[in-house]
């Protein structure tokens, strides 16, 4: 497994768009996922490398999983984890997590910006961790 991204939410992506542009390049244009019901854009960090997902609600807050965050404030939400050849399945990586005491919120489901499938955890310490298949060649992201 390696680090993919870093998930920052926010209300809305035009105002998410306008602060990471500031310090980052983008790598994907927006991309609407009706099955998540949140639209989100990556965008590399010029001076780190790292790579961040900004996502928001697709329509309301309210209709939206990230209705609970928001109304926290959003900010740094989740660290993706990308599983490589030989990391076993999606499947698996959740259900190691879930041994060590984690709660599923989101089982494997198919992610739009990926074009493959994610999960969600929850950590007992608070950590929510997304675990993304393998990347196909060629991708991006």
């Amino acid at each position: 497994m390696r680090l993919h991204h870093f998930g920052f939410v926010g209300r809305d992506l035009a105002t998410l768009q306008r602060r990471f542009g500031a310090e980052c390049e983008p790598l994907t244009e927006a991309i609407a996922d009706p099955i998540q019901r949140v639209v989100v854009q990556f965008y590399r960090d010029r001076a780190s490398g790292d790579v961040w997902e900004i996502v928001a609600p697709l329509t309301t807050v309210e209709d939206s999983p990230l209705a609970g965050r928001i109304a926290r404030g959003g900010g740094l939400d989740h660290v993706c984890y990308e599983l490589e050849d030989g990391d076993g399945t999606i499947e698996a990586a959740v259900a190691a997590a879930r041994a060590q005491g984690a709660q599923v919120t989101c089982p494997p489901v198919y992610a739009a910006a990926f074009e493959r499938r994610v999960a969600f955890v929850l950590f007992r310490s608070g950590r929510l961790v997304e675990y993304v298949e393998p990347r196909p060649p060629g991708r991006v992201v």
